[in-house]
């Protein structure tokens, strides 16, 4: 008996299934129930034969399980009926072997395999009419093998479209980043471009006093060396007070003018002794500290260099992150889900 809707009438209408093939193999339900068993037996037997398949069954069922549904699909083949509960259920199987990963060409092979096992069976219990019934059997596994084929297309395009929507929803959140990034990517370049001048700028001042520092130092040596050449003169000036006044004493009265001057000679150049002794020791701390100065200037004008040359290089970072971020959004504007 067939109940199904027009198009499933018409999808068995091409394959040849009528109501007289239905009737003749009810007519032979004590047969198939004789050889079920046997042929579900020899059909497992060739299938664990193979450790792909064998690895897909110990993953999501047991030999046993599969052999007892095996065994009730094989004897449904002589209910009698197609209806809409007939491709309800064979399209549920054929989406359940779908998600557990088993291929079509292992599937729809199964039937071949299965068609030859019942055949071998069926030529020894009836030999008279094993023809007749193999060849409604194979329809039936005909359409039993569009209805596999119907439930993987239908499994096949719910993954893509799955992989789609995911696609599209992952692109949404890429472009939206992508946005966020140009933006930063706009205000991080101007500040690493104003970091890049004011650092620039840093190391020419930087450099500058540095050269002044060093200008400083070079013309406190000289005053240095001066201070020296003038405490010498000192020296000197006191040797000649000292001799005038030597001179003046020998000459008695008439060198009493005489020895005031010298007196005065000495005690300037005793002053100016002194004096010069000061200076050069206010000097020599002066150049000391110039030194930590220049020393400290001089990590200051490398520090600037580096961070200078650091300035440049995070701008040029900048921009290729720019450019990335530029190929990217072209790569989403191009892509053939939008």
């Amino acid at each position: 008996m067939i109940q199904v809707n027009s198009a499933r009438l018409k999808q068995l209408s091409y394959i040849g299934i009528r109501e007289e093939d239905l009737a003749y193999l009810k007519t032979k339900q004590a047969i198939f129930s004789e050889i079920t068993k046997a042929v579900v037996d020899e059909l497992y037997d060739r299938i664990t034969e193979q450790p792909e398949l064998l690895k897909l069954i110990q993953s999501h069922s047991t030999i046993e399980g599969l052999k007892k549904t095996q065994q009730w699909y094989f004897q449904s083949l002589t209910d009698g009926v197609i209806d809409e509960e007939f491709f309800t259920k064979r399209l549920y199987i054929g989406k359940v072997h779908s998600r557990i990963g088993l291929t079509t060409n292992w599937y729809l092979g199964t039937y071949v395999l299965y068609l030859d096992i019942a055949t071998e069976h069926l030529k020894k219990i009836v030999p008279d009419e094993w023809v007749k019934i193999t060849y409604c059997l194979s329809k039936m596994f005909n359409l039993d093998s569009q209805i596999v084929l119907e439930a993987y297309e239908d499994d096949e395009k719910a993954k893509v479209i799955k992989l789609v929507e995911a696609r599209e929803y992952m692109l949404t959140k890429v472009s939206s980043v992508v946005q966020e990034l140009s933006s930063m990517m706009v205000e991080l370049n101007a500040s690493s471009s104003m970091v890049a001048t004011n650092a620039s700028h840093t190391a020419a001042v930087q450099e500058n006093s540095h050269a002044k520092v060093g200008q400083l130092s070079r013309n406190i040596e000289e005053i240095h060396e001066l201070g020296s050449a003038m405490r010498e003169i000192s020296d000197q000036t006191h040797l000649i007070g000292l001799n005038a006044a030597l001179e003046a004493a020998r000459a008695g009265e008439a060198g009493l003018g005489f020895e005031v001057v010298a007196n005065e000679i000495r005690k300037l150049a005793s002053h100016s002794k002194v004096s010069l002794v000061t200076i050069q020791k206010l000097l020599k701390e002066i150049q000391l500290t110039l030194s930590e100065v220049k020393q400290g200037s001089e990590e200051t004008v490398r520090f600037s260099r580096e961070q200078a040359a650091s300035s440049q290089e995070l701008t040029s970072f900048v921009q290729m992150i720019d450019n990335v971020t530029s190929e990217l959004d072209g790569l989403l504007d191009n892509s053939e889900f939008n």
